[in-house]
């Protein structure tokens, strides 16, 4: 048995929002259900384990502390991109307070790539990809009864100075055979804050019920999943339901599937169990305007459903097409009224800055998101994230990104990438002036009010317009 120490590193308002940090205390701070499954694959397999969500709930100190009382001999830490610098200084910490430790990263960035999450030397373990199955192994390896690391597929380390690869893990066939999240090990739900615009009631948790995303869309990173759809059964899911509900308190799900709704028949199955087992149960999903229709929607609203979040990303063609996108805006137009029609209400994310980005596209977005009298909206930067398309495309013309800085998507300060077509001054003002313009008009703001259903709602959009009115 191992002492084994998750981490998902310190993340804070500054580091999501920048200098002047935008949108904090509306962030969305959640679960990472990736360190959970993680964290149930090795409690399963016998080790003692440990969770430190430094996003919400420790900081440096506690992390020291930690490695002084608990002295893991294993060391996760999870990293993105934008969170990869306190990865490593997560990292180098925790080698001073437990040097006796073995220090393994995975997650988007090590993925993406593997060659700059293993230049600094602090890691001895890189998983690369899907992570349960190679980090089971790697713990049986280290506690002395498995296979050697050049037999465990989805691993990275150096050796002799070269990073050594093993060959791809297989993305997992059956996703019933993984143990549901540990989220006993985590805070409880009461401790995180999703945005606002996410739920009615708290505490809400997320439910991932599939993995894979066949859609190829050129801003998208799919090296953890895989383009290959993957989905839990229907019992399978309703289960985990049942203990989110039972054992955690949850009172809303959101299902965090990239499209929730790409079954029809397990969609149908999962719907009738909720209607079933838990009348009532307000819950949420993300979908795509081609992934739906009118009575499909209406099936969900039956069963709880009260929004749906698209992936609407444009108000123009030209730059949906860009972005390899399969929706037109007559097809998210058409997607945004059955969900009314329906009776649910609509979040949409847009990115802007991609490209083919103009003035006018800029524009043509916001208008567009405005005409559909959206209940939500985000405008979200485009960020160049290693392992999409666009950032191959944009290397191989030349560009050179530096990741060291932030490359948080809520940074409107620190531009990676402006498009050829937009000045830096006109990108960033209308980062800005995107959010004020769509939700500080006096229409809005009263529908907004009308719709509330309880005060927990209440509270979590009057922090958002404030957060959105000191942009």
């Amino acid at each position: 048995m191992l002492r084994v120490l998750l981490i998902d590193p310190p993340f804070g308002a500054v580091d999501t929002g920048g200098e002047k940090e935008r949108f904090a205390g509306v962030e969305n701070a959640i679960p990472s259900l990736g360190l959970a499954y993680l964290a149930a694959v090795a409690e399963q397999a016998g080790h003692q384990v440990r969770i430190m969500d430094c996003t919400i709930a420790h900081g440096w100190d506690d992390l020291r502390q930690i490695g002084r009382e608990f002295a893991p001999q294993v060391v996760g830490i999870t990293a993105k991109t934008p969170s990869f610098n306190n990865a490593l200084r997560t990292a180098r910490l925790l080698h001073e307070t437990a040097p006796e430790a073995t220090l393994v990263v995975g997650g988007s960035h090590p993925t993406a790539m593997p060659e700059h999450a293993a230049a600094p030397g602090v890691f001895d373990y890189l998983v690369l990809g899907e992570g349960e199955e190679t980090f089971r192994e790697l713990l049986d390896y280290l506690d002395g009864r498995g296979n050697s690391p050049d037999e465990i597929a989805g691993l990275a380390f150096n050796r002799d100075d070269t990073l050594h690869f093993t060959p791809a893990r297989q993305p997992i066939k059956d996703l019933d055979t993984i143990p549901f999240p540990a989220r006993h090990l985590l805070p409880p739900l009461t401790a995180y804050s999703p945005t606002a615009a996410s739920y009615r009631q708290l505490p809400m948790v997320h439910i991932m019920t599939s993995r894979g995303c066949p859609s190829r869309c050129n801003f998208c990173d799919r090296a953890i999943f895989g383009e290959r759809y993957r989905a839990r059964s229907a019992d399978n899911v309703l289960a985990e339901v049942d203990e989110v509900i039972q054992r955690h308190g949850a009172r809303e799900i959101r299902f965090f599937d990239d499209t929730f709704t790409i079954n029809r028949k397990r969609l149908t199955a999962i719907c009738e169990g909720l209607k079933n087992r838990h009348p009532g149960l307000p819950w949420t999903c993300l979908t795509k305007a081609e992934s739906v229709d009118l009575e499909m929607l209406k099936m969900m609203r039956r069963t709880g459903c009260w929004q749906v979040l698209y992936g609407l990303e444009s108000g123009d063609d030209l730059v949906l097409e860009s972005l390899g996108k399969k929706n037109t805006v007559a097809m998210n137009r058409q997607a945004v009224r059955w969900a009314r029609e329906a009776g649910l209400r609509v979040r949409a994310d847009f990115i802007v800055g991609t490209p083919a980005e103009t003035p006018e596209s800029l524009q043509r977005t916001l208008d567009f998101a405005k005409e559909l009298d959206l209940d939500f909206a985000h405008f979200n930067k485009f960020v160049p994230f290693p392992g999409t398309t666009f950032y191959h495309q944009l290397v191989e013309e030349g560009y050179k990104f530096d990741f060291s800085g932030s490359s948080s998507t809520l940074d409107h300060d620190a531009l990676l990438y402006v498009p050829p077509a937009l000045s830096v001054a006109a990108y960033q003002e209308f980062l800005d002036r995107s959010y004020k313009e769509f939700y500080l008009r006096p229409s809005y703001l009263l529908k907004r009010l009308l719709a509330m259903r309880s005060w927990t709602e209440f509270k979590g959009n009057f922090r958002g317009a404030f957060a959105i009115g000191s942009l």
